[in-house]
């Protein structure tokens, strides 16, 4: 491959990224009645009305927006997007009493699902710490570090390693079997990396090295499998 090729790929993303996938978005997802973002549409591109906000979908647009902006991206724009995004975030899924995010709001913001999904607490420390590096506002780090800090406090297995992963309003583990509180997922832990990543980026402290490092070790000595069961035994490989 020559680099006129690549430099026509190149072109053809660019392109696709600015003239066609994020016009969709923000033409679409800002609710400027009950704040956050709209993620919900048909086939046309006109709003499905699904009553829901998850937080998967919220964190995952604020990341959208602040990786934008801070690529270069908008003129301003997407950093407006995101702070959008933050508020909706911080002024109405997070649990004043618990801590954490809840796992699911109607779209003015009442709560639906109030369990702490560790999947979607990933893409709230990554989204969040990414927030801060585009932008420079201190809100977005503070939070991500009240949710790494919560993880630290409820969702560590501290004999064989990795996290916990479906746990009650209060921080209480679920159940087994289909409640899932007995497993920990690859899928999970993945996107924990990243989100350890991003906050350590953000941060610099050593204590998010450390635990990114305990998540690579788990990857590296390969103690994951798709999805483990209880505690599995190749957790013992990592010392811990």
């Amino acid at each position: 491959m020559n680099k006129n090729e690549l430099s026509n790929y190149k072109q053809e993303a660019e392109n696709h990224l600015l003239n066609e996938l994020l016009p969709f978005w923000t033409a679409r997802m800002i609710d400027h009645e009950n704040g956050g973002y709209l993620t919900h549409y048909d086939k046309n591109g006109n709003d499905s009305g699904e009553d829901e906000k998850s937080l998967i979908a919220q964190t995952r647009c604020l990341y959208t927006c602040a990786s934008t902006h801070r690529a270069g991206y908008g003129n301003g724009l997407f950093a407006e997007m995101a702070r959008h995004g933050v508020d909706f975030l911080i002024n109405k899924m997070w649990d004043k009493e618990y801590g954490g995010f809840y796992w699911m709001m109607d779209r003015k913001g009442n709560v639906k699902i109030d369990q702490k999904i560790i999947y979607g607490h990933s893409f709230a420390i990554y989204s969040l710490s990414e927030y801060t590096l585009a932008t420079g506002d201190p809100i977005g780090v503070e939070y991500a570090r009240k949710v790494f800090d919560l993880l630290q406090k409820y969702c560590v297995d501290t004999m064989y390693g990795g996290y916990w992963e479906m746990f009650h309003r209060d921080w209480t583990l679920c159940g087994p079997g289909s409640q899932g509180g007995d497993r920990k997922t690859l899928d999970v832990h993945m996107h924990l990396m990243e989100a350890f990543t991003t906050l350590y980026e953000c941060t610099g402290e050593e204590v998010h090295r450390r635990k990114l490092l305990e998540i690579l070790t788990c990857y590296s000595t390969g103690s994951f499998i798709r999805c483990t069961k209880r505690v599995s035994r190749s957790f013992s490989k990592t010392g811990r």
